[in-house]
């Protein structure tokens, strides 16, 4: 859009040019070249009233006389040269009107932060709609009370031995209840919100009468029970024919130089002592098959604690 030139800027440019061509040009390089000019009445200039003056103050009165019969001076001659010059500009038109816009609405502000503490969304290892099944294949110990077991009978009788009771099939059953250890120590820390879940997910599935929670820390020898830290006493197996699910990685994470690490031998130690007691135990180790080693796989049964995990790869682990 072309700047606005005023009228004022066209007669001081046409009083320096001193030639016709001169005064072409400056209209030319204003942009008033060309065409026919419009004839712009100019209003005559409005001068302010003069101030009273002091009756002692001697000035000579304006002449009063019309126009036609003064004797042109020095400043009529530049008042009808600016109207001349004025009087042949054209009147300037806006080349475009823009609007100001509608007001955008008001940025709503983010809200204050507060001392509030919101915990982020938690994916548990296990798939949700799997947990109950895995955890009863885990957790159900085969009993012989279901249908009776034909062959079995059959090989009996043809072998001419009394029967004394009816052999039935094995069933699952969960009425024994399980002894749940949690490890607490360091290399476990990473996994203290899915231990806490499956806590109360094992009180759904088997009854929370049936259940019972023992944390530790690295090893249950070191000191395990239902409280902090410092109310914790010497292990003690649960009863005879209870299943006892360690939710452990057996030593495999935390930094290498844990002076508590457990070895080897300090879970030999712990799982001849409950098979002692006539119970039986199965670890939840949140690390892959690859990392445990041959010997954490003979010693106990281990199940992997990740989404990969099934009811019927828990029943091979665990039979």
């Amino acid at each position: 859009m072309r700047p606005q030139i005023w009228a004022a800027d066209v007669v001081r440019a046409l009083k320096v040019a001193r030639t016709e061509r001169e005064r072409e040009q400056v209209l030319e390089m204003l942009g008033l070249a060309g065409g026919v000019p419009r004839t712009v009445d100019v209003p005559p200039p409005v001068r302010p009233p003069a101030p009273e003056r002091p009756a002692e103050a001697v000035r000579e009165e304006p002449d009063a006389r019309p126009a036609d019969e003064r004797t042109p001076g020095p400043d009529d001659e530049d008042r009808n040269e600016a109207a001349d010059v004025t009087a042949e500009l054209p009147l300037l038109r806006p080349a475009r009107v823009e609007s100001t816009g509608v007001p955008r609405d008001p940025v709503e502000p983010l809200a204050r932060p507060t001392a509030e503490r919101v915990p982020l969304p938690h994916l548990p290892l296990l798939v949700p709609r799997w947990t109950s099944a895995i955890l009863r294949a885990m957790l159900s110990l085969q009993v012989r009370e279901g249908p009776v077991d034909i062959p079995a009978l059959i090989d009996t009788l043809a072998h001419g031995r009394p029967v004394a009771r009816l052999p039935r099939r094995p069933v699952p059953t969960l009425r024994y209840g399980v002894q749940v250890l949690v490890d607490r120590g360091v290399g476990m820390q990473p996994f203290r919100r899915d231990q806490d879940q499956l806590v109360g997910q094992i009180r759904t599935v088997v009854g929370s009468g049936l259940v019972e929670v023992g944390y530790f820390s690295d090893l249950p020898q070191h000191g395990t029970g239902p409280g902090a830290r410092w109310t914790r006493t010497a292990y003690t197996p649960p009863e005879a024919g209870r299943r006892i699910l360690l939710l452990s990685d057996l030593g495999l994470g935390g930094p290498p130089d844990n002076p508590h690490r457990a070895l080897r031998t300090d879970w030999e130690e712990f799982v001849g002592l409950v098979t002692r007691a006539g119970c039986s135990v199965v670890a939840l180790s949140p690390y892959p098959p690859e990392r445990w080693p041959g010997w954490m796989t003979r010693l106990l049964p281990l199940v992997s604690w990740d989404r990969t995990t099934t009811a019927s790869r828990t029943k091979v682990r665990v039979r």
